[in-house]
């Protein structure tokens, strides 16, 4: 069909042809996307373009955040991410840009993350990278500061929505077909703007606790603390999958950039650098916690030593870090 002849067929209603339904092989799921406030048949390039950001983008960050723990890295992307987001266009409805889209089983895309769900669970067996979206865009909605499904990368590709109704558009609905609705408007994507901004920036710490358990596949880990608290991690390429195996189920120092949620709980560790613990390492023991950038600076006082080093990750006094460093000696 040349251009003329789907122009033809569309403004007749027809749908896109489904002459790709199962090209990735496994099962899909279908969802409704629709604009309201814009024209179908008189819609800028930018618009549409804006949409496919939104969805291919969120859906790869969420389906990453709750697979890998962390929304963006650094290097190359892993294959299995494509093929989650392979977001597919089956429908375009004149009046409200009006979308069918399909989207893959996670479970089926990258079964060593989802399909046994011990590491993480999704939310049912048959999710998709789309679904994530949708319960991220819930969370933000509802402001749910410790959600599992944002952390600041997918905040800001929710925030970037603005641009939608900026260029005409008044609320965006994304619904599984049969299922439920969330929506997004120029307000959400403003609150979710302030979520953003009030996100702690990412922090080199320490922190000891029980290397609970190692992922072969993508270096995940994850760390058992006081109080059977767990911080989730990735080891970097400087230490190595035997290093971590001879470490599995001991007490261990790691070092490395930790990211936070918009609530200044943390979300995970980029570890740099790991070594057994030792007797004074017992500082290091709790979560890193940190300020949301909105909240009041704390005063520095001169003869702290905070004033020298920064903020410690606990509360713990200048007489009880003097001993813990004696120990250390």
């Amino acid at each position: 069909m040349n251009s003329v002849g789907l122009r033809a067929h569309l403004e007749a209603g027809g749908a896109l042809a489904p002459a790709r339904a199962r090209v990735i092989g496994v099962s899909v799921r279908e969802y409704s996307v629709v604009l309201d406030g814009v024209d179908a048949f008189d819609l800028p390039a930018a618009v549409l373009r804006d949409v496919c950001t939104l969805l291919v983008e969120g859906s790869q960050r969420s389906a990453r955040l709750l697979g890998e723990g962390r929304s963006v890295a650094r290097g190359t992307a892993p294959a299995w991410l494509a093929t989650a987001a392979d977001v597919r266009l089956t429908r375009f409805d004149r009046g409200s840009l009006d979308l069918g889209v399909r989207a893959p089983s996670l479970a089926e895309v990258a079964p060593e993350l989802f399909g046994p769900q011990l590491f993480p669970v999704l939310p049912d067996p048959d999710a998709t990278a789309f679904d994530l979206l949708m319960g991220a865009v819930q969370d933000a909605t509802d402001e749910k500061v410790d959600s599992e499904l944002l952390d600041a990368g997918v905040l800001e590709v929710l925030a970037n929505s603005a641009v939608l109704f900026a260029g005409g558009g008044t609320r965006l609905t994304l619904q599984r077909v049969g299922g439920r609705a969330v929506h997004l408007d120029a307000a959400i994507a403003g609150a979710t703007r302030r979520l953003v901004e009030g996100t702690p920036a990412p922090r080199v710490a320490r922190v000891r606790g029980t290397l609970d358990s190692v992922t072969v596949s993508t270096r995940a880990i994850t760390l058992r603390l006081e109080e059977q608290r767990l911080l989730r991690g990735f080891a970097g390429s400087a230490i190595s999958l035997d290093d971590l195996k001879a470490h599995l189920g001991t007490d261990v120092v790691v070092e490395g950039e930790v990211t936070y949620r918009p609530s200044g709980e943390p979300l995970r560790v980029q570890v740099d650098s790991l070594s057994p613990a030792r007797a004074g390492d017992s500082i290091w023991a709790r979560l890193p916690r940190a300020e949301a950038r909105s909240a009041r600076a704390r005063p520095v006082q001169a003869s702290s030593l905070d004033a020298l080093f920064g903020a410690w990750p606990g509360e713990e006094s200048d007489a009880d870090l003097a001993r813990a460093l004696e120990d250390l000696g």
